[in-house]
């Protein structure tokens, strides 16, 4: 799979807000884009998530709270998720689509989603 490919046709899926910024998603075929302002006006953040980890959070997570540290070592899927940051995105992408929620609860410092 080339970039072309994965990112051609992207039609805006929600936002998600985070404690410092907003998350703007953006779903394809087969992955999503999780975007975010940079520092400076016209920079962004962009990272590219498999859309399939966010039915794998679903499945193992339904009804629970979760944080990044979870996802990552309990969903058992390190081609999904490869580090904290990929699971903290496929969280936000969960929020942008109405498929979890991000409290205002943490665990220690990390950030608690309840997921749908």
């Amino acid at each position: 799979m080339t970039i072309r490919t994965e990112f051609s046709g992207l039609k805006y899926a929600g936002r998600a807000e985070g404690d410092k910024r907003a998350y703007h998603v953006f779903e394809g075929a087969d992955s999503m884009l999780v975007v975010s302002a940079g520092r400076s006006k016209r920079s962004y953040n962009a990272n590219a998530i498999d859309r399939r980890g966010l039915d794998v959070v679903s499945r193992r997570f339904r009804g629970r709270k979760v944080t990044s540290g979870d996802v990552l070592k309990k969903a058992r899927r390190r081609d999904l998720f490869p580090g904290r940051f990929d699971a903290l995105n496929v969280l936000y992408a969960m929020v942008a689509m109405g498929r979890a929620q991000k409290l205002r609860e943490r665990d220690g410092r990390s950030i608690l989603f309840k997921i749908k």
